[in-house]
């Protein structure tokens, strides 16, 4: 990600702000002085990565955070304009990309109602924080960003759509329908719905779970099984090959 720290450099000067780069990974890399880089010196996926950044915002002042993914791009005019709607937003939680939850299963449905703001361009108030605490990391990647907004909103803090033009090359990490794609959608659906959604809906998924798996058998979707395999051997955050 060298080649974005000229963006990123413009960014946090053009608007006065600190600009924290989490790098998630055992690599160092080289990046320029306006930019504050955290080193885990592991990969922690995505919720252990943005709760270490956000830890550091927080304990340097910030009111608000916003988190996003490193595939987001977004220019400087569209970026003044969601700091400028921001900062006449309540506390909780907003962003340019919301989704809703199915009724039946509380699987993600992306571009619809504000059930959830997508966490791949999300600003989040120090309150939410200090009240609900941070995203839930056993989830590794995929279903922490709804379920801290699902967690907000159970505490009375709203959702806002701050609607703003950006593109996001979604599924880049492991690419569209690779067996870790799956395997963490898969997983982590499970862990999200017994963790936040109603007895009807837990109950819905469990008699679903016959198909559920012969669906993905049909489609040859292994990293979905393994999944779901892992999910009731309680294997939660980073996928081991065993």
């Amino acid at each position: 990600m060298p080649h974005r720290s000229k963006l990123f450099e413009h960014i946090s000067r053009f608007f006065g702000l600190p600009f924290v780069l989490v790098d998630n990974s055992e690599y160092r890399n080289e990046y320029r002085k306006a930019i504050k880089v955290l080193r885990t010196g592991g990969n922690y996926g995505y919720a252990g990565g943005m709760n270490r950044g956000i830890s550091y915002c927080l304990s340097h002042g910030a009111e608000w955070v916003i988190v996003t993914n490193e595939d987001i791009n977004i220019t400087g005019d569209a970026l003044k304009n969601f700091v400028g709607q921001l900062s006449k937003s309540r506390p909780g939680i907003a962003g340019p990309s919301v989704g809703i939850l199915d009724k039946k299963r509380w699987t993600s449905i992306l571009g619809k109602g504000t059930d959830y703001i997508s966490g791949s361009f999300m600003a989040i108030h120090k309150s939410v924080i200090n009240k609900i605490g941070m995203f839930y990391e056993p989830y590794f990647i995929y279903y922490e960003d709804i379920e801290l907004c699902v967690r907000a909103q159970k505490a009375g803090f709203p959702l806002a759509h701050i609607a703003v033009s950006l593109t996001h090359s979604d599924g880049t990490t492991f690419g569209q329908g690779s067996f870790l794609h799956q395997y963490y959608l898969a997983r982590n659906h499970l862990l999200f719905v017994e963790r936040n959604a109603p007895v009807g809906v837990k109950l819905y998924e469990l008699l679903r779970l016959p198909k559920t798996i012969w669906e993905h058998v049909t489609k040859k979707e292994w990293g979905a099984l393994t999944g779901i395999r892992d999910y009731f051997l309680r294997r939660f955050g980073i996928y081991k090959h065993l």
